[in-house]
């Protein structure tokens, strides 16, 4: 402020003074001020930071961080949800089945919550190939299958208590020395390639998603999928996940006995019935209705599988339990 008041008392003498008084002198001359005006306007910037600059992300221990900023889907990315007792609700997959998947197809933007497709818990067992931190102050880990099926995905540790453990346990795999930056020189590297286990919740990354929701290829990385597991709530390293990744043995031969075998019939088949191809309804409009830890809503794009319908329903199926949804939101009406 006080420099923009120096510039305008300046200006102020300074046309008095070069304009004003060669007139009087009788040697007027017209000065352009365009110039004038044009050099206080650039020092005026040069004296002021940009407004929208942003902080140096600084991590100054595995569990800590300053200047960190996220803003897109922070819900989602940030929920605490504690996964499922019974470990029959948790699928197991590796890496590469998730890099297989479609992308999301519609419904999502920066603000969604979490969508229906992203309520369910996974457990993902494969080698951690690559350690990065980010802006928002998550802790991103790469991973790929053990057996070289190609396609990795990314799991992330957000900052919070929830996840410290978890944190320290991935910072003890590099050469780190803190304080650390994103994308600055004092970066570290990965001196150890575990195997591991993750567990929690599937998660579609928009950010990466090339504007395109049906794609499951990162703008960035098209060797990575845009799904990833976010936030990873539990994560285990040792024994157990490196048994999960052993390549299966080959088989032991088996020599022909000297005795002739007796050859079994061939087995008989039975046809069976073919079940009824299952009815499914897109949501049109947003619908929000209550489940066991509060309400959600289903946005429109999402497919749902039909149990029945009347005139003015539909009841569909949604996370293992029977919701009634208007017609009148749906693609039936």
């Amino acid at each position: 402020m006080a420099l923009l008041n120096f510039y305008e008392k300046w200006s102020a003498k300074f046309s008095k003074s070069a304009i004003y008084s060669d007139c009087f002198m009788g040697n007027f001359r017209p000065r352009s001020t365009t110039r004038l005006v044009g050099l206080g306007f650039i020092i005026l910037h040069a004296s002021f930071p940009a407004a929208d600059a942003k902080p140096v992300v600084t991590f100054t221990s595995p569990c800590t961080c300053e200047g960190n900023h996220g803003v897109s889907r922070w819900a989602a990315k940030t929920d605490t949800a504690l996964p499922p007792a019974n470990g029959s609700d948790i699928r197991q997959i590796t890496p590469a089945d998730m890099f297989v998947w479609q992308g999301i197809g519609g419904g999502v933007r920066q603000t969604s919550r979490r969508l229906i497709a992203e309520e369910k818990w996974f457990s993902v067992t494969g080698r951690v190939e690559k350690v990065r931190i980010e802006d928002d102050g998550d802790v991103h880990i790469e991973l790929k299958n053990a057996d070289g099926r190609p396609g990795g995905i990314v799991v992330e540790l957000p900052l919070g208590e929830t996840w410290c453990a978890m944190r320290k346990m991935v910072f003890s795999w590099t050469d780190a020395h803190f304080p650390i930056s994103p994308g600055r020189a004092d970066k570290f590297a990965l001196v150890q390639h575990p195997a591991v286990t993750v567990v929690g919740k599937a998660f579609y990354d928009i950010d990466h998603s090339r504007n395109d929701t049906r794609s499951n290829r990162r703008n960035y990385d098209p060797s990575l999928a845009v799904w990833e597991i976010h936030p990873v709530m539990k994560l285990t390293s040792g024994t157990a996940a490196q048994e999960a990744l052993a390549v299966p043995s080959a088989p032991t031969v088996q020599f022909a006995s000297p005795t002739p075998a007796r050859v079994a019939p061939p087995p008989v088949t039975i046809p069976q019935p073919t079940a009824p191809l299952e009815e499914f309804v897109t949501i049109t409009k947003p619908v929000t209705i209550q489940i066991p830890r509060g309400t959600t809503v289903l946005q429109p794009g999402m497919r749902l599988p039909i149990l029945s319908r009347d005139s003015q329903s539909v009841d569909v199926r949604y996370l293992d339990a029977r919701y009634a949804i208007p017609i009148s939101s749906t693609n039936l009406h």
